[in-house]
């Protein structure tokens, strides 16, 4: 069984639902772990796994995941959360065009032991912006209600997990893991 920390339930939901197929296990531990500063998510990942794992001492996996709006450089980023939370969705749409290009970028980081060294895997989703809150809120995911994925027309969002994770960025990075796990534990 494999711990993952997150205090998101969203998030551990999409995760699992991901692993699934593979017959990986999941164990959502909502402990509170120090973030860097860092403009890289995979930093900022890399630097999660290890704190996870001492705190856990057991295999475990963390995820952290930006959006990055065209025209804006690596931003929000790593600071999404942060952005949206400040903002809210008023501020949002003072930012962005209809329409703008955007993309979400996941990492998953994975770290089997003490003496092993976390393992990244990273996805994309890309698509575009739209000005209009779509589908119901998602409070702890909002840029699912004003990102539509390449692809389609509905917003991440408007979607079930199920059509969600055709395109997501998570699911993309999750089934990385999945195989790599697969090759080397199971």
């Amino acid at each position: 069984m494999i711990r993952l920390v997150t205090s998101n339930p969203l998030k551990a939901l999409e995760i699992s639902q991901a692993l699934k197929p593979y017959g990986i296990g999941l164990k959502p531990e909502a402990i509170e772990i120090d973030e860097i500063q860092s403009l890289s998510i995979e930093a900022v990942v890399r630097h999660k796994v290890e704190q996870a794992y001492n705190l856990i001492k057991a295999p475990v996996l963390v995820d952290d995941t930006g959006i990055f709006f065209t025209g804006y450089k690596q931003f929000p980023g790593v600071l999404s959360r942060y952005v949206a939370m400040s903002l809210g969705f008023k501020g949002l749409f003072k930012l962005i065009k209809s329409g703008q290009h955007a993309y979400f970028c996941s990492y998953i980081a994975f770290k089997a032991s003490a003496r092993a060294k976390p393992v990244v895997f990273r996805g994309v989703c890309r698509g575009r912006l739209v000005r209009t809150i779509r589908g119901p809120r998602k409070i702890t995911m909002p840029y699912d209600n004003i990102f539509i994925p390449t692809g389609d027309s509905r917003t991440f969002a408007e979607m079930g997990v199920t059509d969600k994770q055709k395109y997501d960025h998570r699911a993309k990075a999750v089934r990385l893991f999945a195989k790599y796990y697969q090759q080397h534990y199971l």
